[in-house]
């Protein structure tokens, strides 16, 4: 039998097998890296050199970078689901503003898409709050800026970068609504959280 000592000294041999997956898993991370900048600009170039009249290596790229965004980042950078929300609403915004450019179709994306999308942002960040009330702190910041960002479209509608308004004014709408909602349903220490937070 080993005396208490011994199997004292012997425990940290027990932490080398998690070392190692994470070394392992570091490695996988850089090479998929690797692989997604090497791809990208592989497309680049040959859309350059074979060049017909589309950018199609943008959506290439931007398939990729929303892919990173989506998926990669959020199980890489272990943030709360309100920061993923977050994240993935933009980078899919960008993607479909991206696509809309390589396509050449006009309207689509800044039209409907953006909006929509800010839209479900924050309505998911919502029903976060209210299943997990004990944790509202930590989901309180991303729920202000979903909504900040259901008010940019807006600036579309003004600039004259969209024909269809409607989208937009529904989410600038619901963006009000929804910061309404918060200060009139939320209890005293959530309405002094944000006060604090945001400088009203």
């Amino acid at each position: 039998t080993e005396t208490a000592p011994e199997a004292e000294c012997a425990a940290p041999e027990d932490v080398y097998p998690v070392y190692s997956g994470e070394i392992k898993y570091n490695f996988a991370l850089r090479l998929l890296l690797f692989i997604s900048i090497t791809g990208a600009s592989t497309c680049l170039l040959i859309n350059l050199m074979f060049y017909s009249g589309v950018l199609w290596s943008l959506l290439v790229a931007g398939g990729i970078g929303f892919f990173w965004a989506a998926i990669i980042y959020p199980i890489n950078a272990r943030k709360n689901i309100g920061h993923h929300i977050t994240v993935d609403a933009v980078a899919a915004c960008v993607f479909f503003v991206v696509a809309q450019f390589v396509v050449g179709a006009k309207g689509w994306s800044l039209d409907y898409v953006v909006p929509f999308l800010f839209i479900a942002a924050t309505t998911f960040i919502s029903l976060v709050i209210l299943i997990k009330r004990m944790k509202w702190r930590e989901y309180a910041l991303y729920q202000f800026i979903t909504i900040l960002l259901g008010v940019l479209p807006v600036i579309s509608v003004i600039a004259g970068l969209v024909t269809t308004a409607w989208p937009s004014i529904v989410s600038a709408f619901y963006s009000f609504i929804t910061l309404l909602g918060m200060f009139i349903f939320a209890d005293k220490k959530y309405k002094n959280e944000l006060i604090k937070r945001f400088h009203f």
